[in-house]
Order: C-alpha cells, then structure tokens, then sequence
C-alpha cells in the first residue's frame, strides 16, 4: 500500500476539530502550532462554523476539494463511516485515534477486523487505531494528538514506535531532532514494518529509530533490514516482549538454547541492527548517529580528560565494553609531551589537565596532532557538560573542538559526560553543528560508542534469506540413524554405522564396524537415550556387546514402556576431542536460525553459543565459531593441539545450506556431541524433527 498519502499529505482535514482540551483539540492545536502549510488544512464540525477563527464545514463531503488524510478525532462508532466519506474525496491515510479495538480483547478485535476490511476496501492506509498521531518535519505538517513543548525538533531521525507515550518521549528528548516520528498504536492495516520500509526508503530520514512490540510481517521486516543495510542506513530498534514461550516445547537442546529473544538478536546482528535496552539507549543511539559527522574508519580511540580520576573512570569503562584503545605513535606522544605539565599524563585515556582544557588554542592543536596519528581512528572528549556554561573548561574545550572539526581529514569526535544533567544548550547545539555526537553518561556511552565502533567497521556481507513460506503444526522426530543418513544425502559427513535388532545381529555387524563401539538404543520415540538407560559406550568384545544389547533394550522396554523398540545403533568409538554443537531451529516468523557451541554434558550448563539465520557463508560461519567464549579450547589453549576449526567452519555452512532448502519441512536439528580435534570433526549424534504437514 501507498504511504504518501498518509505520511506526505498535500490537503489535511481534521474532523472532530474543537477549541476543547481533547484529541479534537488538542490536534488542532497542535497543528496551527507547529505545522508551516494552513492554506490546505481544512477543520470539520458539523456543530460550529468556524474553529479558533478558521472556517470549520459541516463534512468531510462539504470540502471543497479532494483530501489526502483525514485525521479522525471522533469515536468509534463514526470511524467507518467517515472513511467512506473520506474515499469519496480521494482520500488516501487516515489517521485514527478512537480506542476500543483489539487492545480491549475479542470484542474489540472483531471491530478492528472489520475497520481493516472497510480500509481495504477503501484503499485507505490507516494509522492507528488507538494510536497518537504523526508529524512530517520536513513538510510541516504535526498531526498529533498529545500537548509538546514549542520548539524546533526537525532534523533526520525517522521514528516510529506501537506506543504513543514513546513517540511523546521523544518529542520531549532535547537531542532528538526528527524527520517524521509515527505512532502506530494498533497498527490496523498499516504495520509498523511498513512503516520501518518507508523510513529507509525516505531520502530525509538517516537514522530509523522504533519501538516494537510484535511483528507481523517478518519476510517485510527482514527485506526492509537488508536494504538498510545494503544503503548502510543505520536502524536503531528496542523491542519489548523478548520471551522464548514458543519454545517451550522445543525437543532437543538446540530448541532450549535458541528462544525468540535469541534469535532476534541474531537477525539484528546480521543486519547491523542497533538495539537498545531501553528507551535512554534508544534515544541516544539514535541521536549519536544522528549528530555524528561521519563514521569511523576503524576502532581504535583516544578518550580525553580533564583529571586523573575521570581518566581513571574511564579506563574501566573502557575496559569493560571492549573499547579499542589507540597506542601513539613516538612523534605523537613526544608532541603531547610538550603540551602537558608535568603532573598530567600523555597515556591513553589521556589526563590533559586544566592546563590545556582552559587554553583553546592548545587543545585545538592537540586534538589535530593525534588525529593525524594514523593509529587513532576516532576522538571522545571525556567531560560533563552542566546545565550552566559557570566552568569556563566547558567553553574553551567546545570551541577547540569546533575548530578542530573544520580541520581537513579530522577524525570522528565523540562528547561523553560523566554525570546526567540538563545540557547546556548552546554547548549542545555548538557540538550538534560540527557532528560531534553528545552521548549519555558513561556506560550508556560507552555502549553506544562500542555499537558504533562495531558497525562502521563491520562489512554487510549479503547473503539470501530463508523465512518460512507457510505456518505448520504438528512434529515428526526421527531416530539418530535416520537423521544421521539424512545428513549424509545432504554432503554431510558421517561416521560408519549400522542397525541390529538382534544381538547376533549385533555381534555380525560388529565384525564390519570392529571395535571399540558404542551402542544406543534405535527408536524414534526416545530422544534423549541417555537418560533411559539407552547408551553404552567402549563396547570392547562380543561378550560386552550382549550384555549392553540386553541391558538397553531390558531398561528402555521398562522406562519407556510405549515406545517402539526397533534394536540398537552400532558406531565405532570416536577419537575424542572438544566436545560441540550444531543445531537448527525453526523459528515460525524468521526460518531457521543455525547455532553452534559448546556441547557435550556443558551445553545446559554453560549455554555458550553463538546463532546466526541461515544459510551462512564461510566467513560468517567462522566469526560465529571465533565469537564463542570456548573458542580458545578449539585453538590450541594453554599448549594444547588447535582444533580443525576450518572443518568445523565447512559443517556449519553444509548444515545451514540443508536447513534453508528445507525451510518449509525441518523444525529442529540436534547434532551434539561434534568432536573437533587436529585432524578433523566427527559427529557422534544427532536429532532431527520435522513438521508433520
């Protein structure tokens, strides 16, 4: 559906206008307010005839000519019947406040329903119901709903949130300044990914900043994300209701480890998608991005004080969010050296005391001298900024950085304050105009500086998508040697093996196999074997054999007394190794997510693993498997023989090509444990569910 007309009217009717505090009202209000076109703003109240001295008509029919978007500050039970007003005047948005719709259960549902049919049918792009407003900052146009402050809040961040009190959050936040800011409320049959689509498609808008609360259109949301990315347009996303519920009745570890929380951090990941915890985070990231001049071209930072304790702080901050610290160059830190006296220190964060915080010009040429330093890749000024210019620190350190900023080639600058205060305005706006970023308090900045850092230095390597064609219900698992051969029709590569239901059968096969074995138990009904009684390992001689072959059939007969009992699996012992795992998990908005990580008996225990949608590329496979906190054990650790980390790179690919091409049919994928050692990997097990239908 065509947004233009709902999100870059050219003709406005507010129907419901009033003089009274109210949505009627307060809309109106706000657009003689705030909006720069009143030439095409046109009121309607059938009971008064003219509105704050402005005409108001009787109807939308009564409009002397077509209107784009209608905004309605009526109640429910007029919205229907206005938007047929409205198509008969071309209308094509209508922005809907009225509540008492699926927010209100089943009933209200059934109304929405039925507004979204009638929109539908009208080709009227609705915003709302109970929802907010928009406003449009480069057209001037505020149809909004809530009282703001007066005051210019134009700028290039796009926002657009399902709550109103977030949009108003950020309407009040003093550093955001905003293309088009969107409440979606209810999100009838405009959903907040169109929305999202529309922002990065908008040539004003350069940062996208939203509030999520559900999506519903995940194969928009992910073609959205990858045009962002490809475009290198930052999105900036907090999204409330993170829980792994849909996963509760995952069957194997892979399913437990990687809920929908996870697995929507790892399409952010993908993507390059800024996330915040909060709404601070949200507001900072997006108006960091939103100041910042330019991107670093690497990592490493130089961070500035005024004092050794600050410099001290921030050495720990540092630290803690994995900031890369720049290491001078000799001419840059002899230069430094003539600058600071003696009790100040030229080392990284830098102490450069008063004596140059106080002295512009010497600041100005200490900022020039290490961003010529080409080991430095971006600058933070590491001081609080009060809510009264009373230190003259604040003036001189501002004014350096303004001049350096208009220096050729200047590095990235960054401001980050140690204390929250009201900003002083002026130093503020001073910093905004030369894009140097005025970040939160400390971890927020750091954080943020770190997520960054991360993203103007990370390549967006395109790969293709594999979101689900169709919902399933229902579940199919299959024995390990069925998953297993499975595996093996799809170039995956698997230890020798083979089925006995006998124990003389056992016994023959063994003679094929040679020993040591390991025996498990061959039934589809039992997946976790283990826990039944079903494996015996270092099965040495045929007099062990028949032993293990009885003892597991005797205990899964008695602890699983349904379940189908079709012999035992027979697999030479493997070489032992770092013990890992390889699993896929469907998930039913965003396809199948590919995980690998530590396994064995340490999978629940330490969960350390990395997950990423499928298919993977090498490259990707390999910074997810370098991205493990075990990492170091598959590469040599403390003397130790590396890991064949390159095969173990070569699985995960093979596996996450399997799992895409069966995006429709495979439910989950289990293979733990995968033994990496020097001279390869061997799967000893895996599970495979697939959907029924």
């Amino acid at each position: 559906m065509n947004l233009n007309k709902l999100l870059k009217p050219r003709t406005i009717a507010i129907v419901g206008a009033s003089e009274k505090a109210g949505f009627g009202g307060d809309t109106t209000r706000n657009y003689l307010k705030f909006s720069k076109n009143l030439e095409n703003l046109y009121l309607v109240n059938p009971s008064r005839p003219e509105i704050f001295g402005r005409k108001a008509y009787p109807s939308l029919l009564d409009i002397p000519v077509d209107v784009d978007l209608v905004i309605l500050c009526t109640p429910q039970k007029t919205i229907i019947p206005l938007l047929k007003d409205a198509a008969q005047k071309n209308c094509g948005g209508a922005v809907v406040f009225a509540s008492g719709y699926s927010e209100t259960g089943a009933g209200g549902k059934k109304k929405q329903d039925e507004l979204v049919e009638e929109a539908d049918r009208l080709g009227i792009a609705v915003m709302g119901p109970n929802c907010a407003g928009l406003a449009n900052f480069i057209d001037g146009i505020f149809a909004f709903a809530f009282l703001v402050e007066e005051r210019d809040r134009s700028g290039n961040i796009g926002m657009v949130s399902q709550s109103g009190q977030i949009v108003l959050a950020g309407l009040d936040s003093p550093n955001m300044g905003f293309s088009h800011v969107i409440s979606s409320g209810n999100s009838c049959n405009v959903k907040v990914e169109d929305y999202l689509n529309f922002l990065v498609d908008d040539e004003d808008t350069k940062v996208v900043s939203a509030y999520i609360e559900g999506i519903t259109k995940p194969k928009l949301l992910v073609e959205t994300f990858r045009k962002a990315a490809l475009k290198k347009k930052p999105i900036v996303i907090l999204k409330s209701g993170r829980s792994a519920k849909s996963q509760e009745l995952a069957a194997s570890h892979t399913g437990s480890l990687s809920g929908s929380d996870q697995m929507l951090r790892a399409i952010f990941k993908r993507y390059g998608i800024f996330e915040a915890g909060d709404l601070e985070e949200l507001c900072g990231i997006s108006a960091a991005l939103s100041w910042l001049g330019e991107m670093p071209k690497g990592r490493n930072c130089v961070f500035m004080n005024v004092s050794g304790g600050e410099a001290g702080v921030t050495a720990d901050l540092v630290e803690e969010y994995g900031l890369p610290l720049a290491e001078y160059k000799p001419e840059t830190l002899a230069y430094l050296k003539t600058l600071v006296p003696v009790y100040g220190s030229v080392n990284n964060p830098f102490d450069m005391t008063a004596e140059i915080g106080y002295n512009t010009p010497v600041m100005h040429n200490a900022l020039k001298a290490i961003s010529k330093d080409e080991n430095v890749d971006a600058i933070c000024i590491a001081y609080t900024i009060t809510p009264e210019v009373w230190d003259a620190t604040i003036t001189h350190m501002v004014e350096a950085v303004k001049l350096a900023r208009a220096e050729p080639g200047m590095k990235p600058i960054f401001w980050m304050p140690f204390i929250e205060h009201t900003r002083d305005s002026a130093s503020a706006e001073a910093l905004r105009s030369v894009g140097v970023p005025l970040l939160p308090t400390g971890r927020y900045a750091c954080k943020i500086l770190r997520q960054i850092l991360d993203y103007a230095t990370t390549d967006f390597e395109d790969t293709p998508g594999a979101v689900p064609e169709q919902s399933h219900i229902g579940q199919k698992a299959f024995s390990e040697y069925e998953s297993l051969c499975h595996l093996a029709e799809n170039g995956v590569p698997i230890p020798p093996q083979a089925i006995a239901a006998t124990a003389d059968e056992a016994v023959a096969k063994a003679v094929e196999l040679g020993y040591p074995l390991s025996v498990k138990i061959h039934s589809a009904d039992i997946l976790h074997k283990s826990d039944v009684g079903g494996v015996k390992l270092n099965i040495r001689n045929e007099e062990e054999l028949r032993q293990a072959f009885d003892s597991i059939m005797k205990s899964c007969a008695e602890k699983v007394p349904g379940a189908k009992l079709e012999g035992v699996l027979l697999k030479p012992m493997l070489k032992p190794g770092a013990e890992m795992i390889i699993g896929v998990n469907n998930d039913r908005d965003f396809g199948p997510m590919v995980m690998v990580g530590m396994g064995g008996v340490f999978v629940e225990l330490f969960k350390d693993v990395q997950l990423a949608p499928a298919p993977l590329s090498r490259s990707q496979a390999l910074g997810m498997i370098k991205g493990l906190k075990s990492y170091p054990l598959l590469n040599g650790y403390r003397g130790g023989q590396p890991g064949d980390v390159d095969g173990l790179a070569d699985l995960l690919v093979t596996i996450s090509e399997m799992a895409a091409t069966e995006k429709d049919q495979l439910k989950e994928l289990d293979i733990n444990p995968v033994f990496v050692t020097e001279k390869g990997v061997a799967i000893a097990d895996a599970l495979r569910v697939t959907y029924e239908n």
